[in-house]
């Protein structure tokens, strides 16, 4: 179940006794946790919702939980952080032979008492497991697959992530334009929750009923992935002047020179890919699928791969990871390393 079938059901007022929620967008899952806790009457709320965290709580306690019935209500809400036991096992090296079967007894002990429950749950209670990864091998897993919902809460993208933005957008009395739509993503990147802000930011700032591009460009702070795209298009134009002091700007605002080395490696590689595309025939709309990134930033690539001949992007990548051997090995110092770096491929081929 993904995260728009979760809601239909929500609105249908289907509510699942147990649900396993998994994956790195926190911002929208949390969202979700509000729309549960709003099944809670709020003047009995204390009583019948129970929120911690499994690095603090037992599994037997948490079923614990789960069995007590609801007080003045119809449901009651179980929320567990943190689920580490939905991930792969892992066994502590430093243990003795002797200390690692009794831990492992006692987890196993704890673990059938959720396998248990989880077979046969109860219905006035609704109990969600929140954790970043999952094994589906697990036993866990497959029972709560089974008896319960499974939803996975990964980063939006493309037409997913336009649409969230629209939506919300459109929530706050706003209509984005589509390059206004572009650039915010372009400026910001995937998280919701650093979107969300600055969509507030827009929604205030816009005196009509629309945000446009040039709110965009005037209100939203560019990020690192922004700045990188201008950072090539200097490398690009053999603006060595200009290229190093954007990337001294953005090691002074805090960017490590190892992330820099990172995303400009990323974006060279987009660009290979997208100069290889072209070359092969696809459209710009194929090419940003083929890159799975969002059209706007593939349509930044294609243009930006005009300024280099497919040597000189394999060289360029060959010149970036001998800097981030060397910078690793101590063998020249970060910032002087990026800046000779810059340099190097900015140079006439």
């Amino acid at each position: 179940m993904d995260y728009t079938a979760l809601d239909k059901s929500l609105q249908r007022q289907v509510i699942s006794p147990v649900y396993l929620f998994y994956g790195e967008e926190t911002y929208l899952r949390d969202g979700f946790l509000s729309k549960f806790k709003s099944l809670i009457p709020a003047d009995v709320r204390d009583f019948n919702m129970d929120i911690v965290d499994s690095k603090d709580v037992g599994l037997e306690a948490i079923v614990g939980m789960a069995m007590t019935m609801p007080f003045m209500s119809e449901k009651r809400l179980v929320i567990v952080k943190n689920a580490a036991f939905f991930k792969s096992k892992r066994k502590n090296q430093s243990d003795s032979g002797k200390e690692q079967n009794e831990k492992d007894e006692k987890a196993n002990s704890a673990e059938k008492a959720l396998l248990s429950y989880l077979e046969e749950p109860v219905n006035s209670t609704c109990l969600i497991f929140c954790t970043d990864s999952i094994d589906k091998k697990r036993k866990l897993y497959k029972t709560i697959e089974k008896h319960g919902q499974v939803v996975e809460f990964s980063p939006l993208k493309g037409k997913d992530l336009n649409a969230w933005i629209d939506s919300r957008a459109r929530n706050l009395g706003k209509i984005i334009e589509t390059q206004a739509m572009a650039g915010l993503i372009t400026a910001v990147g995937s998280d919701l929750q650093h979107l969300n802000t600055e969509l507030e930011k827009l929604a205030c700032y816009s005196r009509t009923d629309k945000i446009t591009a040039a709110d965009v460009e005037e209100m939203v702070s560019k990020t690192a992935e922004l700045s990188v795209f201008e950072l090539v298009d200097s490398v690009g134009e053999r603006n060595y002047n200009k290229a190093i002091k954007m990337a001294r700007e953005m090691v002074f605002l805090g960017e490590s020179v190892i992330k820099l080395l990172f995303m400009v490696a990323r974006q060279f590689r987009l660009i290979l890919r997208s100069k290889d595309l072209h070359q092969q025939g696809y459209a710009d709309k194929q090419v940003a699928g083929q890159l799975q990134v969002h059209p706007f930033v593939a349509q930044k690539c294609i243009k930006q791969a005009r300024n280099f001949s497919m040597d000189e992007l394999k060289l360029a990548l060959e010149k970036i990871l001998k800097t981030d051997s060397d910078i690793k090995n101590g063998r020249q110092e970060p910032t002087l390393a990026l800046e000779l770096l810059i340099i190097g491929l900015c140079e006439k081929r």
